[in-house]
This record gives C-alpha cells, structure tokens and sequence, in this order.
C-alpha cells in the first residue's frame, strides 16, 4: 500500500483563513495531478484572536496537540498576530501560540527565504531585470536574540524585565549562539549553494556570511565558524559583509548574491528586504526546516487591515507549499513529491509571466481565490506538457 503523508494545517490570524484555503487547494491538486497521498489534518484555528477569544486562556484548537506536531510529516501555517497581540506578555513569553515551539522544539534550524525576481513581475530597482535578482536568504532558526520569545523556544531565565513600584524600567534581551547552531546552519547554507546554478553576475557558487563580527561575540562566533566550514567547500566561494553593510549591497548589486547566511534576527530583517526586491512579500515564501521536521510558512503577516477581503496575495504560501512538498520527498525520497514542489514553483512563474491574473499588490485586480484557481490549473497544464 503507498505511504500516506501527514500535513497539519494551521490558520492563523488576519487573512490566514483565505490564504490557507488557497494552500490547501495546491496540495489536492498536487496530490491529485502526482498520485501520492496526504492527509490533510485540520485546518485548525490558533494564534491571537483564539486567544482573544478563549478570555487568554490559550491559543490553539484542543485538537492541535504535542504528540500530532511531532507526528505530522510536514506542517503549514498561516501568520499569527493581531494589534495588541504584541504587548501580551502572557501570550508571548509563558503560553505561546502553540503547545510546541515550532521552530526550536521541532529543530527546524534552518529557515529558508528565496528572493527571485519573475518574469511578469515589476521589479522596485531600476535596471533590474527577471533573472538579475535570485538568491536565497538561509537564517539560522533557533538562536541569537529570538531564543528568548517562548513561541520561539523560551530561555526564559536569563531575559525579562526589571520592575520598580510596578513600571517597567529595564529590559533585558540576551543573545545566545552556539558553535554547533552556527556550525550546522552554515553547512546547510554551503550544500545549498552546491546545488544551485550561482549567482547571477557570474554564475559563481557562492556564500556570503552577513552577521556584524568584531563587533559582538557570538557573531564574530558566527563569522569563525562560517571560516572554518569553508575549507571544506573549495568548490563554493566564500564571502562575507557586514550586515549593514549587505542591506546596501543587496540593493545596489543584488546580482552578486547566491546564498546569504545570517544568524536569527538578522535574517528575519533582510529576508522583508528581499520580499520587497522580488516584487512583494506576497512572493516571499519560507520554509523552516531541520534534519526530522519542518513547517512551512509565508514571510508576511498577518495583514488585518485587508483579511476577509479576499484580495491578499496567497502565492507566498503557495510558493512555500512548494517547499514543503520538496523538502518531504528529499527526506523519504519521493520523486513525486520533488517534482510537484518544482512544478508548483514553475506554475507561479508561467502564471506571472502571463500577466493576466494578479492581486493588487502586484497591480491587478483578481482576488485571492482566483489566483489559487489560476495556480492549480497551470500546475495540471504543466504536468499534462511534462508527460507528453
């Protein structure tokens, strides 16, 4: 009997609902179009308005438990928070949004964020053209500053505030990087660098290490660690910049750039960056995985200023679908998983390139189901041209 795949489905805050729905539509048309089987768990509600909701007492539905996360072969979710969500110190740093920290319980150490400008796609710098910008922004996933939020994955001692008379009047944010953090997420970056065609300038595998080493510690940790990896790649360049310094290069020749690695809040900053180099964040998408789990996510948040107005960009989850799928059929070597994450990579791109179905904030005037309807139809189509 053919492996069935367990994907737990998660929705999320603001326009999660309408972009989950469109995700869920890419894997059934991907499990229809490539003959493997998934069970779809869910979607369950969780995030800021469950917590609302529930008068703060948790988060999520009752049916997302610990033992179900761990037992899911791939998870999705759709952005958390809502305005005020932020200052809720409860929710933040001793509930969380989920029974597990995702990114540090499941040891999903390493976040991928692609930065590819399309075809079809008016891109912010002048002169930039589709193929001119393609990189991929690897973030270490576990460590540095956003260790310490408890959905991220609690060190809760070491971090807090300090109160007088009952006012706020110190915080205090540790950063934490370790050697084999660091050591782990580099090589990830430099395997991938491998498998990449290189940067478009010259066509070079190359991995730059962004982090601001001489400066604090557990980057100048980063940037020798990321040295010592780098003598077991000759065939990769290594490069590196400071941070401040790459969010100036990246705008100025974004060209010389294949793969960007950078320690935790750093890479969550640049990756808006790249979000806004490719067109919009709705084509960022992300994948947060490790060497047993992941769970895909798009970049962007939760925007409640357009949810229920079905005119949010679902491609960014849809792209991260696409990453999910690929990332499950590596590890149980599924060629038919491997090959639905191309295609639904390629789907978007003929979609684009074509020009006539988009969202508003690529300046057309679909809404969020059409472009998932669009999407599952070029995802058969291409199949359909592949087999002839």
């Amino acid at each position: 009997m053919a492996r069935s795949y367990k994907i737990l489905a998660l929705i999320g805050d603001g326009i999660a609902e309408e972009i989950v729905t469109e995700a869920i539509k890419i894997l059934r048309t991907s499990e229809e179009t490539f003959g493997f089987n998934l069970e779809i768990i869910g979607p369950y509600p969780f995030g800021a308005k469950y917590w609302f909701d529930s008068g703060r007492k948790t988060a999520w539905h009752p049916e997302i438990t610990r033992d179900l996360i761990y037992e899911a072969d791939g998870i999705f979710k759709g952005p958390v928070g809502l305005p005020g969500s932020l200052e809720d110190v409860k929710l933040n740093y001793e509930v969380g949004f989920l029974p597990v920290a995702l990114r540090s319980d499941l040891d999903c150490y390493a976040n991928i964020r692609p930065c590819r400008l399309r075809e079809g796609v008016k891109g912010v710098l002048a002169g930039k053209k589709p193929g001119d910008i393609d990189f991929v922004i690897i973030r270490e996933n576990t460590e540095q500053c956003l260790a310490e939020a408890t959905h991220f994955g609690g060190i809760s001692d070491i971090s807090g505030y300090f109160k007088r008379a009952g006012k706020i009047e110190l915080a205090a944010d540790v950063f934490i990087q370790t050697t084999k953090g660091c050591e782990r997420v580099i090589k990830y970056a430099f395997e991938l660098a491998r498998k990449r065609r290189g940067a478009p300038i010259d066509g070079k595998k190359r991995v730059t290490c962004a982090c601001k080493w001489g400066i604090l510690r557990g980057d100048s940790l980063f940037k020798r660690t990321f040295d010592e990896v780098a003598k077991s790649y000759p065939d990769v360049e290594a490069d590196s910049a400071w941070i401040d310094g790459w969010t100036y290069w990246a705008v100025m020749r974004p060209e010389f750039y294949n793969v960007v690695v950078t320690p935790n809040q750093y890479g969550d900053i640049i990756s808006d960056l790249s979000g806004a180099l490719q067109g919009s964040m709705g084509l960022a998408a992300a994948l947060n995985a490790g060497d047993q789990h992941a769970f895909a996510e798009a970049t962007h948040g939760s925007a409640p200023d357009i949810a229920r107005k079905n005119i949010a960009n679902p491609t960014s989850i849809i792209l991260s679908m696409g990453l999910l799928l690929n990332w499950i059929g590596e590890k149980h070597d599924d060629s038919r998983l491997k090959s639905a994450g191309a295609v639904i990579d390629k789907a978007v791109d003929v979609l684009l390139s074509e020009g006539k179905v988009k969202t508003p904030d690529l300046g057309g005037s679909n809404n969020t189901k059409q472009v998932g309807d669009a999407i599952a139809e070029k995802i058969k189509e291409l199949y359909i041209k592949n087999k002839a």
